[in-house]
C-alpha cells in the first residue's frame, strides 16, 4: 500500500474509534463507555453436562480500555439445576451471598485497564425433568450504558 494510501486510512480508523467510545455502546458481552472503558463480561460454562455431572462454570470481568474501572458490582443468578459444591474468587474480590438463595453478589474495587478478575463455581447438575437451563449475570457500573451489561449462558442435558 503507498504512503498516501495509509494516511486518510489511520485518520478513519482513529474516528471510528472516538465515535464509537463517544456514543457507548453494549453488545453481547462487551460495552464501550465515554470513559475509555471496555468492558468484557463473560461466562465460560459447558455447553452439556450429564444429569449429576460436576464441572466448572467462571464468571469474568475485563477492562479492555485504557482507564481504570471502579466499583464495579458482579451478581450472578444460578438456576435450581445447578448445584454450587465450591465457589472461588480472584484477589480482592469481595462475595456476598445469603444461603438458601441462588443469588452471589460480587465487588471489585478497582480492575486496571488490560486486567481481567474471574469467579469460579464448581457446579453439580440436577437436571431432574428439565433439558436445559441458563447462568445470567449482571455487572452494574455507573459508567455502563444503562449501568448495567447482561450476559448469559445456556447447559443442556446430555443424554
Amino acid at each position: 500500500m503507498k504512503r498516501k494510501h495509509v494516511f486518510p486510512i489511520a485518520v478513519a480508523a482513529i474516528l471510528a474509534l472516538t465515535l464509537l467510545s463517544a456514543t457507548s455502546c453494549k453488545t453481547s458481552g462487551m460495552a464501550v463507555t465515554s470513559r475509555g472503558h471496555i468492558i468484557n463480561l463473560d461466562i465460560t460454562a459447558p455447553k452439556d453436562l450429564p444429569n449429576d455431572g460436576v464441572d466448572n462454570l467462571d464468571v469474568s470481568i475485563g477492562n479492555m480500555g485504557v482507564n481504570n474501572m471502579q466499583d464495579i458490582l458482579l451478581e450472578v443468578e444460578m438456576p435450581p439445576q445447578l448445584i454450587v459444591m465450591d465457589q472461588t474468587s480472584d484477589r480482592g474480590v469481595d462475595v456476598f451471598h445469603t444461603p438458601g438463595t441462588n443469588m452471589y453478589r460480587f465487588t471489585f474495587g478497582n480492575i486496571q485497564a488490560g486486567e481481567r478478575s474471574t469467579v469460579r463455581f464448581r457446579v453439580q447438575t440436577a437436571f431432574g425433568s428439565m433439558e436445559k437451563t441458563s447462568v445470567k449475570a449482571t455487572a452494574w457500573q455507573e459508567a455502563l450504558p444503562g449501568d448495567k451489561l447482561v450476559e448469559s449462558a445456556m447447559i443442556k442435558l446430555r443424554h
